[in-house]
């Protein structure tokens, strides 16, 4: 088997991810449409499980677009009661965001959805073939400029 050229990859790939994203969105659109929240706030909802109360310049870095996309989306989620604004004790200006109680409610449908997804969509193939595709993911997702590391990002 030759070996496969990088652009010819890269043009598969265009081809092959938006038909998996579009087989793995059917199972988390319901929940989203049921919870009246879109996939934008769900990948905040995901940023503040994986930082827990953090500021709101963690949220900027970690999504990488602007302060007042961010506010704007914190702003929905609070008046949703998904997330919990405060301020600082030390200093009014600085912000932190957390999840409530109900944004971690909604997060845990959407996760229990997107493992039913993911599990429903890769019994299609070979357990070793999972570790493999994990084992690759894995090491891409290491190899990003950002990663939220919780240890730091905790704390008033």
């Amino acid at each position: 088997m030759d070996e496969l050229k990088l652009e010819e990859f890269g043009d598969r790939m265009i081809k092959i991810v938006p038909k998996l994203r579009i087989e793995l969105g059917c199972y988390e659109n319901n929940t989203l449409t049921r919870r009246d929240i879109t996939a934008t706030q769900l990948l905040v909802l995901e940023c503040l499980s994986t930082c827990g109360h953090c500021k709101m310049h963690t949220l900027v870095e970690a999504l990488k677009v602007k302060f007042s996309a961010v506010t704007a989306i914190i702003d929905r989620l609070v008046k949703t009661g998904f997330v919990i604004r405060e301020h600082g004790k030390e200093d009014r200006r600085t912000v932190f965001v957390a999840l409530s109680a109900k944004g971690k409610k909604v997060l845990l449908e959407v996760f229990q959805q997107r493992r039913k997804a993911f599990m429903q969509v890769f019994s299609r193939v070979s357990a070793r073939e999972r570790e493999e595709y994990l084992t690759i993911l894995e090491k891409l997702v290491d190899q990003f400029s950002y990663q939220i590391e919780p240890s730091l990002q905790k704390g008033k």
